[in-house]
């Protein structure tokens, strides 16, 4: 393994034609051939789902004051029955008006204490940071999930304006702010719950594309997998995992020998040096809306589900490839809120990040 110094030519020529450099403390690996493994386009199939498709609307803010102290909620319209109610109000503004105000995508650790929020500079933005919440202790000491819903949300706006108090002092020190990187869109950060590792997608939608791991130490990026599916296939923009530590992401289609607007579904391996991905060979007939935001898993259930604004299918991983239509479940919400993503404790409990401001809402019961 070389030390990490420049990148002189022998390391440029390792990235160009296979091998491994270390630049910046972050090893790269690039990936030889084809990433996904052949199919045949005749043996795709979909399964015809219930049309459950929210158009893209226009975001709407979730408040009349930035520091709320009373929880809201949003609720299925349609489909399976949910109701999400606010738990934590993430924080909006750090240094100047806003700058936290462009999440993309959280993780949630297994016991609901511990969240990675991804940030980028602004919506259109490739450059970002992740945050690290102890919301355990956030919850317990300060009460940001009950008595003191605006505390966190007081802290870093203090901090903006240089007021800061003894409780907003006390407050930051169980958050933790990442270096600024490069984080591709952001959507995908994603857990493996098989080993404890963060990985993002460094550049969605390209046929060139790269996977890249995250210390959950010092939230920057420690090693990247460069690859390409095939030529003819560009890379998602979600990601997640299931417990056995398998990858999932999708896509919508665009047409062809697949129904335009059909959810193709992909899961794979992410390995120490490589990355294998196979096409589910049975997707969706129906998308559950305009944009694809996410992708989770629930290990209680053990059901993917597909993230759109104000709409979210989800199939179970042990049907994958033979889904009946009766065993895909959707549910269309009420807010017209930006929907960026939702993670699940192990216990089942779903949280929701949404937008406009930034805040996590729980599911109300855990049967999601």
């Amino acid at each position: 393994m070389r030390k990490a110094v420049l990148l002189t030519a022998a390391a440029t020529a390792a990235l160009l034609f296979g091998g491994t450099t270390t630049l910046a403390h972050a090893k790269t690996y690039t990936q030889h051939g084809n990433a996904l493994a052949n199919y045949n386009v005749n043996k795709y199939k979909t399964v015809k789902n219930k049309n459950m498709f929210v158009k893209r609307y226009t975001f709407k803010q979730s408040y009349s004051n930035i520091f709320q102290t009373s929880p809201t909620s949003i609720s299925s319209t349609k489909g399976k029955k949910v109701t999400f109610k606010s738990n934590v109000f993430l924080p909006v503004t750090y240094s100047r008006s806003a700058d936290w105000g462009n999440p993309q995508s959280e993780v949630l650790s297994k016991d609901g204490n511990t969240l990675y929020e991804l940030i980028t500079t602004s919506s259109q933005s490739t450059e970002g940071w992740i945050v690290r919440y102890n919301l355990g202790a956030l919850r317990s000491k300060f009460g940001i999930s009950t008595s003191h819903m605006d505390a966190l949300r007081r802290a870093t706006y203090d901090h903006s304006v240089n007021q800061m108090t003894s409780t907003d002092k006390a407050i930051m020190k169980y958050i933790k702010i990442g270096p600024k990187f490069n984080t591709g869109h952001g959507q995908s950060l994603a857990m493996n719950p098989k080993n404890g590792q963060l990985w993002f997608i460094g550049a969605p939608v390209k046929i060139h594309s790269n996977v890249q791991q995250v210390s959950t130490k010092t939230l920057k990026p420690t090693k990247k997998i460069k690859f390409m599916l095939k030529n003819t296939v560009t890379m998602g923009s979600n990601l997640t995992f299931d417990k056995k530590g398998n990858a999932y992401f999708f896509t919508y289609s665009n047409g062809g020998w697949a129904p335009k607007g059909a959810v193709k579904i992909y899961k794979g391996k992410i390995n120490k040096k490589s990355v294998k991905f196979h096409l589910v060979m049975q997707g969706l007939r129906y998308r559950p809306g305009t944009k694809p935001q996410s992708i989770a898993y629930n290990v209680k259930r053990n059901r993917l589900y597909f993230v759109s604004d104000s709409s979210i299918s989800s199939v179970p991983v042990s049907k994958l490839g033979h889904l009946k239509a009766k065993q895909v479940e959707a549910t269309n919400l009420s807010g017209k809120r930006e929907f960026e993503g939702i993670q699940f404790t192990k216990n089942g409990a779903g949280y929701l990040m949404t937008n406009k401001g930034a805040e996590l809402m729980k599911t109300t019961n855990n049967k999601f």
